[in-house]
């Protein structure tokens, strides 16, 4: 039995010396810059997670997309984005747990951003979900909260790479208010929103796609024999 394993392991070993392929993977850089234009919906009920699909009397949404963001990306998955957004409180829908308010609301965030692709395979990337934090202020007209909220912002979003250089982006924010008060305070809501982005300088690849050119390493490299007496 020990001898079979000898042999079987020998073989094995000889397969990885001669013949194992080996991949080269230079560094990738997904883009430079990325800039989006994307529909919100605005979920500002008064409750923080009941309720949070209630589309009829809980989000208010546009019909037009009315947040514009700029994305600036660093390396190992960091980047870094400040949007701005419109959004109309309809009187129609809950505003903190209270009906026939209405109110222009418009913030102004600034978000880091980390993408999960380097988790996962290059030929993989046509899905990329990331996870967000950040600052942000937000002004409303007349609701049943302060007009004037600084706020900080956790959230989680997907963008899929229908294009090369285009994608279709998936993202939710819970925007907790941290003054006058902490969490217990009507200033809190969640935004949702779904658009277009494109990216600008998109990832550098080796000659043979993501993974770069594939190589065979020999224990022996190739020796040229020269006959006696011959050229």
């Amino acid at each position: 039995m020990a001898r079979i394993l000898l042999v079987i392991c020998s073989l094995f070993c000889l397969n990885v010396v001669f013949a194992q392929p080996y991949k080269t993977i230079k560094k990738y850089t997904p883009y430079k810059w990325m800039i989006g234009v994307s529909w919100v919906a605005i979920d500002d009920n008064g409750h923080k997670f009941d309720r949070m699909f209630d589309l009829g009397s809980s989000w208010n949404i546009l019909p037009y997309p009315t947040k514009l963001s700029v994305d600036r990306y660093f390396k190992k998955g960091w980047s870094a984005e400040i949007s701005g957004t419109y959004a109309i409180l309809k009187s129609n829908r809950y505003i903190n747990d209270t009906m026939g308010i209405s109110s222009d609301l418009i913030n102004i965030d600034l978000t880091g951003k980390y993408s999960f692709y380097t988790w996962y395979a290059p030929r993989h990337r046509w899905i990329e979900p990331y996870f967000t934090f950040g600052a942000g202020y937000t002004y409303r007209t007349n609701a049943n909260t302060d007009q004037h909220v600084p706020t900080v912002n956790l959230g989680f979003g997907l963008n899929f790479w229908v294009l090369k250089n285009i994608g279709v982006q998936l993202h939710s924010t819970g925007k907790l208010a941290v003054y006058p008060t902490f969490w217990n305070t009507h200033g809190n809501y969640f935004q949702h929103s779904a658009g277009l982005v494109y990216r600008f300088k998109t990832g550098r690849k080796n000659s043979n796609g993501d993974f770069g050119n594939q190589k065979h390493k020999w224990a022996h490299g190739n020796k040229r024999f020269k006959k006696k007496g011959g050229h």
